[in-house]
């Protein structure tokens, strides 16, 4: 089974030749920081004009680290179904080529877990992970495989129990948790309350960040995708760093109503 792109040619470009493009002029990035173990990284899921530059500082990291196993996270933006969704086999198809979903870790996933389902269809029209994948293809030339996994319920219990699981694995996986921060307020508004919940991720405050979340109505759409990784980094006793930050409104110049953006490594 493959499944064709939905968002090429609005998210990222629909040639071949215009994703290579854009990536080889994307500036190479370096951050000093040491590491015995990369566990997963925080990416944002926007258009790339928008969000490109950001998610390109994560993918940076991992360009110099010999991970070929992916665990990709994201939100599923139409909330229904509130399972856990996998796309358990076959293959996923962008202007780049076919990269290959790892049918052996979807298995043990869905086996080890209880609450992940296998729903190919509620992925067909999500975005969030779908965005990710020119990155990997680019930097590994399609020599990897990933397991997308889409949350409809992104609850503290949720994000507690899929961490739970993932560190059971036999080998476990490199984990993309797939986020956008705060929505849709002004340029000094969004920042502030992207701040409160960056400070929350880099100091594994988990409880903390589920209750900022709500406390301040912050509408980061991934938040459970990061407290997977939050919780796997923890139970690591890992760290996680802030590699970029930003907003649409840096790309747009459109201040009024932006979109925040944060790049990060969960290391040990």
């Amino acid at each position: 089974m493959i499944r064709d792109p939905y968002v090429a040619g609005a998210f990222y470009p629909d040639s071949e030749s215009e994703l290579l493009n854009y990536f080889k002029n994307l500036e190479p990035e370096r951050f000093d920081i040491k590491f015995n173990k990369i566990l997963g990284v925080v990416v944002p899921h926007a258009g790339y004009e928008y969000s490109g530059k950001i998610a390109w500082a994560s993918y940076s990291i991992l360009k110099e680290y010999n991970a070929r196993r992916f665990l990709i996270i994201g939100p599923n933006h139409y909330g229904y179904p509130f399972y856990p969704a996998i796309y358990s086999n076959g293959s996923w198809r962008t202007p780049l080529g076919d990269s290959i979903i790892d049918n052996e870790l979807s298995e043990q996933l869905i086996m080890k877990s209880g609450i992940i389902k296998n729903d190919p269809e509620t992925h067909s029209t999500e975005h969030s992970i779908e965005v990710q994948l020119p990155f990997l293809q680019y930097i590994f030339k399609n020599q990897f495989t990933f397991v997308p996994l889409i949350l409809g319920d992104q609850s503290y219990e949720i994000s507690r129990d899929l961490g739970e699981t993932i560190l059971s694995l036999d080998r476990i996986p490199l984990i993309i948790a797939s986020s956008d921060l705060n929505h849709y307020e002004s340029y000094d508004k969004n920042n502030e309350k992207d701040e409160i919940i960056i400070n929350d991720i880099i100091n594994l405050r988990i409880k903390d960040f589920f209750n900022d979340i709500y406390k301040y109505r912050i509408t980061a759409c991934g938040f459970g995708a990061i407290a997977v990784l939050m919780y796997i980094t923890k139970k690591n006793h890992g760290k996680i760093a802030l590699l970029r930050h930003a907003n649409s409104g840096d790309a747009s110049g459109d201040r009024k109503r932006v979109v925040g953006y944060a790049a990060m490594l969960a290391y040990s």
